[in-house]
């Protein structure tokens, strides 16, 4: 259409549609611009410096390898997933941990050997490259991350910085999560399910199995004791410990669990409290958790069917340090290789004197 034709139909509209039309022209036209002006994806350079930009949500994750072409930043690999249910829990470094690694993973080929510079949010993420003080899931990421070459960038005016760096117009965080609640997966954060302490009636007669499990890992050898305690006096009734080589951390403490079963078989029926240590052990017996491996399920099974003589029990887990005199028997039976039977009224003061449950 060319120039007069323009003019004579324009002149046949009227104002409002005149103005209708002015503002759809100009619309188009700043569509155009920002089509042109949008980074599209390009292929690898390896003569051109990578850079990785991260994003982490409440339930979801991504990275964007990049790379600049004339000024502007343009995406080779996106890659994203939702959290699992036990990552909803994390803090803020370690989702921009996971995207990172991903990236990490997904081009391995091209990024290995490479120095590699990453937008991060939070300073944090470098201090964990940097330091090697950090315990547990960040030392582990630590160790993971540390046969790159990374150059942790924190963007400190947040994340405008970040979308000015990759020169896009992304939209904000906060209007981005709003937009995605409609789509956001089910999952909760695991509930912490605190149980309450139990409780002990003045004239209440009780019964309280404490147990323990310990293995050794240079040698091979394992053993595990039980104590069996009346309340409300807390006397030693019985207290014993056994040697068994080749068992598994968590089989010592089933093993434990069914050694205070063994004990109590001679004791008169009423309530009970089965104290542990070990939190797999409380919340498979309760049912809170699933118990998958076969020799564990066998070692359940089997505390199960002693369970059923005592139906007023209750699990308790508790601290390592207040299980302190179950704990004392299993080293020592595991220093000498054999197990022991708890007689002398001093082993039985020991072990009084140690106990951390009362």
């Amino acid at each position: 259409m060319d120039a007069e034709e323009t003019q004579a139909e324009d002149s046949q509209l009227t104002g409002g549609e005149r103005d209708r039309w002015a503002r759809a022209k100009n619309a188009f036209t700043m569509l155009k611009a920002k089509i042109i002006a949008t980074p599209v994806l390009k292929h690898f350079d390896p003569e051109r410096t990578p850079v990785v930009v991260l994003y982490a949500s409440k339930w979801a994750i991504s990275a964007a390898l990049m790379q600049e072409h004339e000024g502007v930043y343009h995406p080779v690999t996106l890659t994203s997933r939702t959290l699992k249910a036990n990552e909803l829990n994390y803090g803020v470094v370690d989702k921009e941990v996971l995207p990172l690694l991903r990236i990490l993973d997904v081009c391995y080929s091209q990024l290995v050997t490479r120095w590699i510079k990453v937008l991060s949010r939070f300073s944090a993420l470098a201090c964990l490259l940097k330091s090697n003080g950090f315990d547990g899931r960040l030392g582990r990421w630590a160790a993971l991350l540390s046969g790159w070459t990374l150059e942790v960038t924190k963007c400190v005016k947040g994340e405008d910085e970040i979308l000015g760096t990759i020169a896009a117009s992304i939209t904000p965080r906060a209007d981005v999560d709003e937009a995605l609640v409609a789509i956001a997966p089910k999952k909760q954060p695991r509930k912490m399910i605190t149980m309450p302490s139990p409780t002990i009636e003045p004239e209440e007669n009780l019964w309280v199995v404490s147990f323990d499990g310990s293995t050794r890992v240079k040698r091979s050898g394992d053993a595990y004791s039980a104590v069996v305690w009346k309340l409300p006096e807390w006397t030693v009734v019985e207290a014993m410990s056994e040697y068994m080589p080749d068992l598994t951390v968590n089989e010592a403490e089933y093993r434990g669990l069914i050694f205070g079963f063994d004990l109590l078989s001679t004791l008169a029926r009423g309530r009970v409290v089965i104290c542990g240590d070990l939190n797999l052990v409380i919340r498979q017996m309760q049912g809170e958790m699933d118990c998958k491996a076969p020799g564990l399920q066998r070692l359940r099974q089997k505390a199960l069917n002693r369970l059923r003589s005592w139906p007023k029990h209750e699990f308790l887990h508790v601290q390592r340090e207040w299980n302190r005199s179950a704990d004392k028997l299993a080293s020592a039976s595991l220093q000498r290789e054999e197990g022991e039977i708890v007689t002398s009224e001093d082993d039985r003061q020991d072990l009084i004197t140690l106990n951390r449950l009362t």
